[in-house]
């Protein structure tokens, strides 16, 4: 744009040019366009969308319509139309000169009016400038793609094989950057044949490619053709490092697969994850299937086939047209997070009929069923299977069909869009929730009071390479900043929670897991404390496009029903704005928690109704999904005798039950925490769960781990700690190895961690 500032150009193309929006300084969510011939940003730099989606390099153009105000759509829609854009405008754009010809060129052929009018209408692909398209050809020229019964996707993408070619590309780019992303690393298995050859076409820009770890789905020993095709057409072009390249190993066939299938094992779970069968599980596997229906080396009614349901990850062929060969086994090949069939080309097309119908050992692909299983195929590879679909009778639908759930394809949390090592908000912090209820699983959360009691519970979280909560109290957060400081508004409480969230968010990353970061029980009177926190989530949305906490806890359980409802809805609203979860609670928990003192309360307010918990979805819903409930169902804080307490989770059942029929049937609409959860019976934690429990507070049962493990180390080292100099080795010999903070302090860290990990555990929160 030449000399232009960034106020300039967003003055041109704002959206006020459609009359839709005020100005372009309104948080209305448009994200960049780059100009491909000069690299700079057309469209600019004030955008409340998504705060992943808001970059230069991104190349997409949308506004933000209702439908897609969801971070997994808005990302979705915006990947879709810059391939768009990258495909139809880069040869016009490649040969402008820097400057002076961008602007003129984009107004008159690029303009916002035009583009929200085409997409707002049908969001169709954009014809080429200066060509006109009639609709019936543009309708012809359009993928197409559709969903199989059993979960496989089928793409035809055109006339020749160009088009699969772009497909394949789109669908390797948006693994790669999906998962760099989510765990910092991508692992692809490659087949031999001309099919890696496609890859060479991916944009070297879109993809950091020292993240990129390489593996091969077959191979001859000793010829290593596979992997010299792949570094002639793909690793060599994109500087993989070497130590990212794992070729398959010398020696017999026996002993090359065990020891690939070991290599396999043996990676870091970031690269190579674990399926829930106990298989290796790559992020990307590609292949390109031949007229026999083969997948790898595997071919037709072979006994390497015939391996399938074994546990096998590779396997020997001792021979393989006079050589010896290994080939990932089925089971191998269906662990991966997502597979790509290539099968272009009119000579397969029998093929891919005999595949998409299902066969069996007689057609190896046929039996390729990942979570995500996608067939590129051109009209003429896919001719026989249209064919036979218009000729066979259609299955008849049944009566009542089931709606599987979209978290479905996810095999773990890491899986899950926008998860990440260090703090989470917004979208994927309610993913992982929601994930955490489908799949019947609660995420522990932890009060901690200090650096080290934080540090307890990620060393636990890293343990068990699962997410974790780190939540702070009002009189925790004040003790985190420093007991001596005055507190009369809650000063104190807002600096230790602001500085305990800054805390979590610097170190979390090293630990390698998400977390999230929250406010405990805020009654009314400690709403100054709340609205502090508030504030400062306000100002980091600003600067970050998120909050600086994940969620917050308004427990205004002793306020009247109708103010406590009404107070939650006020702060909804404000919360929404900057995408954070709101926790609430209804009845109230009894015992004492960090000053609140509800061990004389009437029994029955110890239990929640149907009803209640109704009024709040009723209330909350439409405002905004992100909130959770903590329902009382005789919860207590603290650790009571056996049979002082009565728990009845079976309660959230039946508040579930009442919420689906007045939802028309929707499966365990709502998201329940547990309070009062030290010392709580497993069998009473497990039925919970069932019920829909995604969080579960701990405080007692950790506070007491901690000081626990400080006794023991004073009840085993205590003849070294009486004075600095003088033990039963000397009394000149000095203690300070005994009682130096980080010796007793690290002893209390681990026997906290062990009981985070124990939490974890009850909870299902684990691998």
């Amino acid at each position: 744009m030449g000399s232009k500032t960034q106020d300039d150009i967003a003055d041109i193309f704002s959206m006020s040019e459609a009359g839709i929006f005020p100005s372009y300084k309104e948080p209305f969510g448009m994200v960049f366009l780059e100009c491909l011939a000069c690299g700079t940003p057309v469209i600019g730099a004030r955008s409340g969308g998504p705060v992943e989606f808001v970059k230069d390099e991104l190349g997409a153009l949308i506004p933000e319509d209702e439908d897609w105000r969801n971070e997994t759509g808005a990302r979705r829609l915006g990947e879709r139309l810059a391939n768009m854009i990258s495909l139809s405008l880069v040869s016009n754009w490649k040969g402008m000169s820097k400057g002076k010809n961008c602007v003129p060129y984009v107004e008159k052929n690029y303009s916002t009016i035009a583009q929200c009018e085409n997409m707002l209408k049908n969001m169709k692909e954009w014809s080429k400038p200066g060509k006109e398209v009639p609709e019936e050809e543009e309708e012809e020229s359009e993928s197409y793609s559709l969903a199989l019964a059993d979960g496989r996707r089928v793409k035809m993408c055109g006339e020749d094989d160009v088009a699969v070619t772009i497909s394949l590309v789109e669908e390797f780019q948006e693994a790669a950057k999906l998962a760099i992303k989510a765990k910092d690393a991508f692992s692809v298995a490659l087949p031999g044949g001309t099919v890696v050859q496609s890859l060479d076409k991916v944009p070297k820009k879109k993809v950091d490619w020292t993240k990129v770890h390489v593996f091969f789905v077959h191979e001859r020993i000793g010829e290593y053709k596979v992997h010299k095709n792949a570094m002639k057409s793909f690793i060599n072009k994109f500087k993989i490092p070497e130590e990212n390249v794992h070729k398959v190993g010398e020696g017999s066939p026996e002993e090359a697969a065990a020891a690939y299938e070991a290599l396999l094992r043996g990676q870091p779970r970031n690269i190579v994850g674990i399926s829930p069968g106990g298989i290796p599980s790559v992020d990307f596997m590609l292949l390109g299937p031949g007229e026999d229906g083969n997948a790898g080396r595997l071919e037709p009614d072979k006994d390497q086939i015939k391996a399938t349901g074994q546990g096998k990850v590779v396997l020997p062929i001792p021979d393989d047209g006079g050589k010896a060969s290994v080939t990932a086994s089925m089971d191998f090949i269906c662990a991966a997070k997502r597979v790509v069939l290539c099968a272009p080309s009119e000579k397969r097309s029998r093929m891919v009929c005999r595949a998409l119908q299902k066969g069996g050992f007689d057609c190896p692909a046929s039996m390729v069923q990942a979570k995500k299983t996608l067939w590129l195929v051109d009209q003429e590879s896919i001719k026989d299977w249209k064919e036979w679909r218009e000729t066979e009778p259609a299955e008849p639908e049944p009566a009542e069909p089931v709606e599987e759930s979209p978290l479905a394809q996810y095999a773990s949390f890491w899986d899950l869009p926008g998860i990440k090592k260090g703090v989470i908000t917004g979208d994927a912090a309610w993913t992982l929730l929601e994930y955490a209820k489908f799949k019947g699983f609660a995420i522990p959360a932890f009060n901690c009071t200090s650096t080290s009691t934080v540090n307890a519970v990620l060393e636990a979280g890293k343990q068990l390479n699962r997410p974790v909560i780190v939540q702070f109290s009002e009189g925790g957060s004040a003790f985190f900043a420093g007991k001596s400081l005055p507190n009369s508004v809650k000063q104190a409480s807002v600096l230790g929670a602001v500085a305990g969230a800054h805390y979590v968010r610097s170190v979390a990353p090293a630990y390698g897991i998400p977390v999230l970061v929250h406010s405990d029980h805020c009654a009314k009177k400690l709403l100054p404390w709340f609205d502090g926190m508030l504030d400062f989530d306000e100002a980091f949305f600003r600067y970050k496009g998120e909050p600086l906490f994940s969620s917050h806890m308004l427990d205004l359980s002793e306020e009247p029903h109708e103010e406590n409802i009404s107070i939650c809805k006020k702060y909804l609203e404000r919360m929404a704005k900057v995408n954070l979860i709101l926790e609430m609670e209804i009845g109230i928990t009894g015992g004492v928690e960090d000053g609140v003192d509800n061990s004389g309360v009437a029994k029955d307010k110890l239990y929640s109704t149907p009803e209640e918990v109704w009024q709040v979805h009723e209330a909350l819903s439409p405002i905004s999904e992100k909130f959770t409930i903590a329902a009382a169902f005789g919860n207590v804080h603290g650790v009571y005798k056996p049979g002082n307490v009565v728990l009845r989770p079976e309660l959230l059942g039946e508040f579930q039950k009442h919420a689906s029929e007045q939802l028309g049937g929707v499966s365990k609409p709502l998201m329940f925490v547990f309070h009062g959860g030290s010392g709580s019976e497993k069998h009473l934690i497990d039925e919970a769960r069932s019920h829909g429990v995604v969080k579960m507070n701990i405080d007692t049962d950790t506070q007491w781990a901690y000081w626990e493990g400080i006794l023991k180390f004073y009840g085993t080292n205590s003849n070294f700690l009486q004075a600095q100099i003088g033990n039963p080795d000397g009394a000149d010999k000095p203690n300070k190895n005994y009682y130096d903070p980080r010796k007793w302090v690290r002893e209390a860290e681990v026997s906290m961690c062990k009981r985070v990990v124990e939490s974890c555990t009850d909870l299902q929160n684990v691998n």
